[in-house]
């Protein structure tokens, strides 16, 4: 059993789930994941799916994103993204 900390959690106070992290992603000439850049490289054996997000665009900062849902050659399921407004390339959990 987990003792009670005597403490209420307030608005704010949780870390959000699902939160994209930076990812350092060699693509190819068209765009697609060859590697995944962490600890070491990890090469993409294959993209298993592939969708374009593009959502809020009333809003000042837009969103445009290009998901990929990659097989590593060590067999590791990952979903990178490129955000197409600034370039950058994210994973993300699900």
């Amino acid at each position: 059993m987990v003792a009670d900390a005597g403490e209420a959690l307030c608005a704010g106070a949780g870390k959000p789930l699902n939160m994209p992290e930076p990812a350092r992603v060699e693509a190819d000439a068209g765009g697609l994941p060859q590697a995944i850049r962490g600890k070491r490289r990890q090469p993409v054996a294959y993209v298993e799916d592939r969708w374009r997000l593009d959502d809020e665009w009333w809003r000042t900062g837009p969103v445009s994103r290009l998901y990929y849902a990659v097989r590593l050659a060590s067999g590791q399921k990952l979903v990178v993204y490129q955000d197409l407004v600034t370039g950058g390339w994210y994973r993300q959990s699900y």
